[in-house]
């Protein structure tokens, strides 16, 4: 078996973040705090965290509820694109 995510590190005002994002059983995003100052653990609280780096990352608002992992990991990796070295 081969799982592939993208991991995010984001320093913060209030240090540094790190975040694992992977698909679920359904296709859609599963969020991971790795390395948090506050932790991230109800299901609702990881659909706002992801939404916030979403539109932190790609400078737009999160497609819609449905979307999937696929569709959210491919812009994440456009915009990731943009901070390569």
């Amino acid at each position: 078996m081969i799982e592939i995510g993208l991991w995010v590190r984001m320093e913060t005002q209030n240090g540094e973040e790190v975040f694992l994002i992977k698909k679920d059983h359904e296709g859609h995003p599963a969020f991971s705090g790795i390395k948090c100052k506050d932790s991230v653990d109800s299901h609702s609280d990881k659909k706002v965290k992801i939404r916030e780096l979403y539109a932190k990352l790609t400078g737009h608002e999160h497609p819609h509820t449905h979307a999937t992992s696929r569709q959210l990991m491919w812009d994440f990796l456009e915009a990731a694109l943009k901070h390569l070295p």
